[in-house]
């Protein structure tokens, strides 16, 4: 499997996933919903970072099981445990994963959750950067890896002119694949991030 090929299976599973989760989050249990535990309730929605619209599809969704929503209830615990959620560890984490700022932490919940969220996208940027780096230096590798597969391929009849041409793309892409390695090597040291192997084997 080439590594374009891992790339797009990665980013595949990562959205499954991520699908899953969120379906998974979205609905609220029947014996939830006769338990009537609303406080409990809105405040592990607040500790969860859930938007406060969530309490209209938590009230649809316990109608159709027969049971209502104490609204009071549900804010009163919502509204604490949003000020757990809005902290500068979890605005970090959030943007460290590229997520976009969550809007519950507004107005006065904003002085920990914002610092610790720009800081957060700060070092986002930085992984993102160093793993553009890297496949930079993997889509070079690929790419010699298949001119290498040509000239040894006795099967297609190469002319000496077109082996000539794949050796000088080959002595190319070897120069820039050093590059590549190079300008890994110099970012990982920039930012003191642990060394990326760089083996360019498929």
């Amino acid at each position: 499997m080439t590594y374009r090929r891992k790339k797009k299976l990665l980013m595949f599973t990562s959205l499954a996933a991520a699908l899953i989760g969120l379906s998974a989050c979205s609905t609220i249990s029947e014996d939830t919903c006769m338990a009537g535990n609303w406080e409990a309730v809105g405040y592990k929605d607040g500790a969860n970072g859930k938007a406060s619209s969530r309490l209209e599809k938590v009230a649809e969704k316990c109608t159709k099981y027969g049971a209502s929503v104490d609204n009071r209830a549900y804010w009163a615990g919502y509204d604490r445990g949003v000020v757990s959620y809005c902290t500068f560890q979890r605005g970090f984490e959030r943007g460290e994963n590229g997520g976009a700022y969550n809007q519950v932490c507004a107005g006065e919940l904003s002085a920990e959750y914002a610092p610790g969220y720009e800081e957060g996208r700060a070092r986002y940027a930085i992984k993102r950067e160093h793993k553009q780096l890297v496949d930079r230096y993997y889509d070079k590798a690929e790419a010699l890896h298949h001119v290498r597969a040509r000239l040894n391929d006795r099967t297609l009849n190469l002319t000496d002119k077109e082996r000539d041409r794949l050796r000088y793309k080959a002595r190319r892409l070897e120069r820039e694949m050093d590059d590549a390695r190079y300008r890994v090597r110099q970012f990982e040291r920039r930012y003191d991030l642990p060394r990326r192997r760089l083996d360019g084997r498929y």
